[in-house]
């Protein structure tokens, strides 16, 4: 299978299937989905707390293969306690993955902060200009190649654009046919910022948040599925895809692996993607009131 990328506004190619590995930390599994399925966009974050894993898989995928490190798109992202030095962040985070860049640097959230004696999360006062610069150096000294953002909303864009002297590659948030982020897309669209979307599948554990019904069991998905010969997860993606956005699903089943992975050789058509479309419901499988370091408050609002 050929894989297709999608050049970013700096010339970069990133390819439009990467493997999502929050929650990874199996290097073999790593290892397979490099040399035995196909991926080579690999997200990763300190936050994760997998990058060593994912720096032990990859030297095993440059040992016993002729895959080099330029054939792989390597993403990680600075979480909001590393904002008061930008460049050890990076330098930490590539000494984990014993690689000398990054393929693409993320803004995790836009968030500084620093945790209290009890360990509770308490705002410091570095604002995302400040960090957005730093961020740009690490391009200047040639730690990364390119640098974006993840679950910046429109307000934030618009204020980063004003202010940047190398502006967001992409901004990585959830999307999925349950969550279309309509205006968001079109304003990324718009400005040459790539959608990279987390939770393209929704995240398995719905029922504790007020879900809607399970997406693969839409009267709608399972006829699309039967259309083009193609299981749910893959209409699903595919879906994304051909409203222009990287994907980053995760799964640890090989079979899975190669399901999401296979998501991207073939085309919905456009009267089927706007079918989906419609399924939005503006419902968050992770909605950041359940999260400290952003204070509980939902910084969509």
């Amino acid at each position: 299978l050929k894989m297709a990328a999608y050049e970013l506004s700096d010339g970069t190619k990133m390819p439009k299937v990467g493997l999502g590995t929050y929650g990874m930390t199996d290097e073999q599994e790593v290892y397979e989905a490099i040399v035995d399925v196909g991926y080579r966009h690999i997200d990763t974050a300190s936050m994760y707390k997998n990058e060593e894993a994912i720096g032990r898989a990859l030297q095993k995928v440059f040992q016993d293969t002729d895959i080099v490190r330029e054939d792989l798109f390597v993403v990680s992202k600075i979480w909001g306690d590393q904002n008061k030095d930008v460049e050890l962040a990076v330098k930490h985070t590539l000494a984990r993955l014993q690689l000398d860049y990054l393929d693409l640097y993320l803004v995790h959230w836009p968030v500084a902060y620093e945790t209290d004696e009890t360990g509770k999360p308490v705002p410091i006062k570095i604002p995302n200009h400040k960090t957005w610069q730093d961020m740009e150096g690490l391009v200047k000294s040639e730690l990364v190649k390119s640098i974006g953002v993840s679950n910046f909303n429109v307000q934030s864009l618009i204020d980063m654009l004003a202010y940047c002297e190398i502006k967001p590659v992409c901004n990585q948030v959830e999307l999925h046919p349950y969550l279309v982020q309509e205006e968001l897309v079109r304003f990324m669209k718009d400005n040459d910022i790539r959608p990279v979307a987390f939770c393209p599948l929704i995240r398995a554990g719905q029922e504790e948040r007020n879900a809607p019904k399970g997406i693969f069991d839409l009267d709608v998905i399972k006829e699309l599925s039967e259309k083009y010969e193609r299981s749910p997860a893959q209409i699903i993606l595919n879906w994304g895809i051909q409203r222009g956005h990287a994907i980053i699903p995760k799964s640890s089943r090989k079979d899975r692996l190669i399901e999401n992975f296979e998501s991207q050789d073939f085309e919905l058509d456009s009267e089927d993607v706007e079918k989906i479309t419609k399924l939005n419901v503006n419902w968050r499988c992770c909605p950041s009131t359940k999260y400290n370091f952003v204070f509980n408050y939902d910084v969509f609002a």
